[in-house]
């Protein structure tokens, strides 16, 4: 089954590389609540700073947002792919 990662699973990777999602906001000059929205919710830009933090590919963390080369899923093809895990499962 296909799933993203989850927030406290990302919370984990960060801390154990030495960081907090606090620290990456604020240099990058985001609010962390933003960091923390985009955890659950497709946003490639901050996607793809947390995903360089934790040394992987965005599409590994959120593979229902992207396909295999990181390109942003379209809205059908999300709900798509959440249907069909969901199925499968």
């Amino acid at each position: 089954m296909v799933t993203n990662w989850s927030k406290v699973r990302i919370i984990n990777e960060l801390r154990e590389r030495g960081t907090t999602a606090a620290a990456l906001a604020a240099a990058e000059g985001l609010s962390r609540s933003t960091l923390y929205s985009a955890m659950e919710r497709p946003y490639p830009r901050i996607h793809e700073l947390i995903a360089a933090a934790l040394g992987q590919r965005r599409q590994d963390i959120w593979p229902l947002f992207y396909d295999a080369e990181g390109r942003r899923l379209s809205r059908r093809a999300a709900a798509e792919l959440r249907a069909s895990t969901r199925t499968a499962a």
